[in-house]
Parts: structure tokens; sequence; C-alpha cells
């Protein structure tokens, strides 16, 4: 248990010293506060895969190698445009509204990657039967 506290604690300081040093660096002001959102980005993305898959593994070992957790799918009834944000508001069971609002902030600040990968959804996660 301390050796995994002091791992946090090791990667919580290294994700610092990684945003304090490009802050420091000789970069221009727009060059500094890009990379210090990717930085900020992908520490959100992978706690946001983290949860996304952590409810789709089941607690214990099973019998069974048949995957039995949730699946994705884009929403029929609640879409916007594809479907896309409610399914993944349905399969996290949080409003769609909020996912919607999370979508267009990363599309924001990463300028654009989020439709992107919003097309990539929307081709790739099945429609609900």
């Amino acid at each position: 248990m301390t050796f995994v506290f002091l791992f946090i604690i090791f990667l919580f300081m290294f994700w610092l010293w990684a945003i304090i040093h490009c802050l420091k660096s000789n970069l221009t002001s727009a060059q500094k506060l890009f990379w210090v959102i990717i930085i900020i980005f992908f520490c959100i993305v992978g706690a946001l895969l983290y949860f996304i898959f952590s409810k789709s593994i089941s607690g214990g070992k099973t019998k069974s190698k048949k995957f039995k957790g949730k699946k994705l799918f884009r929403s029929r009834k609640n879409r916007m445009i594809a479907g896309v944000c409610a399914g993944f508001g349905n399969y996290l069971g949080v409003d769609p509204t909020v996912i919607r609002l999370l979508w267009v902030a990363s599309t924001l600040i990463t300028r654009g990657a989020g439709i992107l990968a919003y097309i990539i959804a929307w081709i790739i996660v099945p429609e609900e039967k």
C-alpha cells in the first residue's frame, strides 16, 4: 500500500514538474499555453479512459471469457447529431449534456481534434438496436 502511495506521489510530482518546466522554457507564450493544455488534456483523458474501462471490468474472475459488461452504443432517442455523446452518457450513467459540454471544451482546447474524435466515434460505435 505504501508503494502505491509513493508511486502516485511520484506521478503527481512528475506531472507538476512537466508543467513548471514548460512554463519556464524559452518557448513563446502561445507555445507554452499549447503544451500546458496538452499536458493537462492527456491527464484528463487518462482519467476518463480509466472510468470508462473500470465500469466494464468485473470485480472478480469470471468463469466465462465472454464479455459480460455494458456495451457502448450510440443513442437513437437522445441524439443531437449522431448520438455519440448520449451513448457515452448512458454508458457512464451521467447526463449526456455533461458529456456534450466536455466534448465541446475538448474540441476548443485541442483546436478541433474533438470534431475528428466525434467523427471516428460516429463510425466506430454501433447504433443501439
